[in-house]
């Protein structure tokens, strides 16, 4: 495989049987497509994003000195790391701890202790999220609307419109997809690719405010077939 086209992952992970758990993870993940680098502490991987691009992150919440939340924090401030996808792995588990580690910026959490094909399952995820999110759709089927998901930037009418990692993510498979509908399942595996019992919720909410960001031109073409999923129609 071209190196350049390897999923580059930042391990970040104080505890050392962890990081040789993870070593040997990546060692099976290396046909796939992955590559990793594997740090301990919250300095050194801001020191790697400031001097080398990266795709994903593996991050762990409780790190000493910089902590995983600032650590995350930092990733999503900065133009040129905003979109790397993010996987927190936390010794928390409650709901409202889970809830912080999203809305924190991370694309996806994972509660220690964890079985190592469901690390490994939602890596896969994730990278393939990536790759969707990376892809420019192409641009004469939607003429007004310009959308880089790579640089974080979605025009409309040359007007900026921000969006959160997750909507990035569903706007970049609906217009790869344009006339198509979609289901509720395929929409969350494509992009959360987790089970969690309040998905379908979770994706309506998600849902809801990507059709209101997009504004009344693009928004309603975004449109819900009840009980069915979503179809983004492209302009005649």
């Amino acid at each position: 495989m071209d190196p350049s086209k390897r999923k580059r992952t930042l391990v970040v992970e104080d505890d050392p049987a962890m990081r040789a758990l993870y070593a040997r993870l990546f060692d099976r993940l290396w046909d796939e497509g992955f590559a990793s680098v594997i740090v301990e502490n919250g300095e050194r991987a801001l020191d790697i994003l400031r001097r080398e691009p990266v795709d994903l992150i593996l991050l762990d919440w409780n790190l000493p000195g910089i902590s995983g939340q600032t650590v995350l924090r930092a990733v999503r401030a900065h133009p040129k790391t905003l979109t790397i996808g993010v996987l927190m792995v936390t010794g928390k588990c409650s709901p409202d701890e889970e809830i912080e580690a999203l809305d924190s910026g991370a694309d996806d959490h994972l509660a220690k202790p964890f079985d190592e094909n469901v690390l490994l399952a939602r890596l896969r995820s994730l990278g393939r999220r990536r790759e969707l999110e990376t892809a420019a759709p192409p641009a004469d089927r939607f003429p007004g609307l310009e959308f880089d998901p790579g640089a974080d930037l979605l025009l409309i009418d040359g007007r900026r419109v921000r969006l959160t990692p997750k909507e990035l993510g569903l706007l970049g498979i609906f217009l790869h997809r344009p006339n198509r509908l979609l289901t509720h399942d395929y929409l969350w595996a494509t992009l959360w690719g987790y089970e969690s019992e309040r998905w379908e919720n979770l994706l309506i909410v998600t849902l809801s405010s990507l059709r209101r960001k997009l504004g009344e031109k693009w928004g309603s073409r975004l449109m819900c077939r009840k009980g069915r999923g979503y179809i983004l129609e492209s302009p005649p």
